[in-house]
């Protein structure tokens, strides 16, 4: 502590070097006029031994003083009690503010840091609870039944892989613009795939798809493109009545996926891509995150893609992604 302090006080003495350099200034420019008008030199002696101690005890003064104010500006600092932070001139007064606002600006930084962590956090949990659900559930069905059919064992597994891609891709979403490869993609194929990987939920909830997409092609990211298609196919399919259709169409420079299931709340419509938001029907329905639509718009806005989406309450939902036309090349 001690050898901290003197370390300070050494700091600012040196950073004194100014007044010190106007003092010899100043004598030499009483020697200079001395020898001009052929004064004795004996008062040159005289001055420096009147004015040495003087000199330097105003020096140590300003000294004593900055090394206060800087003890002062540290423990305020450490209190993070900015407003306080008050520095004498024009220039004093300027590094003050500019301190001020960037510790305030780090602050909240951290802040935004440590909740970024938590929500963080939050999200592995649920999603682990999500992903163990149905794990859970075959087990059971296998603890009950001497033999378990290979669709429900596709089915649910099939469902675990699912949220551990959302898992994934959540933990990659910050680093996303790396991992862009942009490629004429077809559409068609790009969907077809995406229902032929998810053969085994369609079958489970008893839902057909309805595929009206001619052959286009579109100049984006195929990897990511299927994971925000496969996010909002998965919803239709979930929410969609038993025996239902799911309608994928094609038109000029939109998809469109409509589902006739249940639909969204008018209330709920507002926030469906916040982040976490989950709505009455995740609370009603469970197996929600709220993170896929969030993903989905993020992503999307990244691929040129625009996203919007219309429902009505026990009617179904529509949801649209329109693609730039300069990206579509028609066969």
């Amino acid at each position: 502590m001690i050898k901290n302090n003197l370390k300070l006080i050494l700091k600012i003495f040196v950073f004194e070097w100014p007044n010190l350099v106007i003092y010899l200034l100043f004598l030499f420019l009483f020697y200079f006029i001395c020898i001009l008008y052929k004064i004795n030199l004996n008062v040159i002696g005289d001055l420096v031994r009147y004015t040495i101690i003087p000199f330097f005890m105003i020096i140590g003064f300003q000294v004593y003083q900055k090394y206060v104010n800087a003890k002062s500006i540290n423990k305020l600092i450490r209190e993070e009690n900015f407003e306080q932070i008050h520095l004498h001139g024009f220039y004093g007064r300027l590094y003050s503010h500019a301190l001020r606002n960037f510790m305030e600006h780090k602050l909240t930084e951290n802040r935004n840091l440590i909740l970024s962590l938590k929500r963080r956090e939050d999200y592995l949990t649920l999603w682990s609870h999500e992903m163990k659900t149905p794990l859970t559930s075959l087990l059971m069905i296998a603890e009950n039944n001497p033999t378990v059919s290979s669709e429900e064992v596709s089915e649910k597994l099939e469902l675990v892989n699912y949220q551990l891609k959302q898992l994934l891709t959540f933990d990659r979403l910050d680093d996303f613009n790396n991992d862009l490869e942009f490629e004429k993609v077809n559409l068609s194929d790009c969907i077809r795939k995406i229902i032929q990987q998810d053969v085994s939920f369609f079958l489970s909830h008893e839902v057909m798809p309805k595929i009206t997409v001619p052959s286009v092609k579109i100049l984006t990211d195929l990897k990511w493109l299927s994971f925000i298609l496969e996010q909002v196919i998965i919803n239709a399919v979930k929410y969609s009545d038993k025996n239902g259709i799911v309608q994928i169409n094609f038109n000029d420079d939109t998809l469109t996926i409509t589902d006739h299931g249940i639909g969204i709340a008018k209330a709920d419509l507002p926030r469906v891509f916040e982040q976490g938001f989950t709505g009455s029907n995740g609370r009603t329905h469970g197996e929600a995150t709220g993170m896929g639509l969030y993903m989905t718009q993020k992503i999307a806005k990244i691929l040129d893609v625009k996203v919007e989406i219309s429902s009505t309450k026990n009617v179904g939902t529509i949801f649209k992604f329109v693609f730039d036309p300069q990206k579509i090349t028609i066969k």
